[in-house]
C-alpha cells in the first residue's frame, strides 16, 4: 500500500494517516526501498542500481519522457534570460541561452535578408 500510494504522489504524512501507522515507519519503509534499488517513478518497476553510479529514478527513457511530460509543473526552470531582439528590438525571454539574438526565426530571416 505504501508503495502504491507514494507512486500516486501521496506524501509520507498522507500515507501514514491513511494507513494508521507511524510517520517514521513509512519513512523507514521508503528509505529501505530506495536503498534496495527503488521503483520507477512512472511505472513502478523495481530498479537495478549500478554500484558507483548515479541512482536511477526511471527504468527507461520512455518512462522518463512520459513522466516529465505529465509533470511539467514540477520542473525547476531557473535559466531564464531577458534579451533584446536584434531584428525587431523587442524584449523576449530566452531559456538556457543567454547569447540568443532573435526572438523568432521569421525575425531572423527578415533581419538577415531584408529584400526577401
Amino acid at each position: 500500500m505504501i508503495r502504491s500510494m507514494r507512486a500516486a504522489g501521496a506524501s509520507i504524512s498522507d500515507v501514514s494517516a491513511a494507513l494508521g501507522i507511524s510517520v517514521n515507519t513509512v519513512k523507514s519503509h521508503c528509505r529501505r526501498e530506495r536503498q534496495s534499488g527503488g521503483l520507477c517513478k512512472h511505472c513502478g518497476v523495481p530498479l537495478v542500481q549500478v554500484p558507483g553510479g548515479r541512482n536511477k529514478t526511471f527504468c527507461s527513457d520512455k518512462c522518463r519522457h512520459t513522466w516529465w511530460n505529465k509533470h511539467r509543473d514540477q520542473m525547476k526552470r531557473r535559466a531564464f534570460y531577458t534579451v533584446t531582439c536584434a531584428g525587431c528590438g523587442r524584449d523576449f525571454e530566452s531559456y538556457g541561452n543567454r547569447s540568443r539574438k532573435y526572438c523568432s526565426h521569421p525575425c531572423y530571416v527578415r533581419s538577415r535578408w531584408p529584400d526577401s
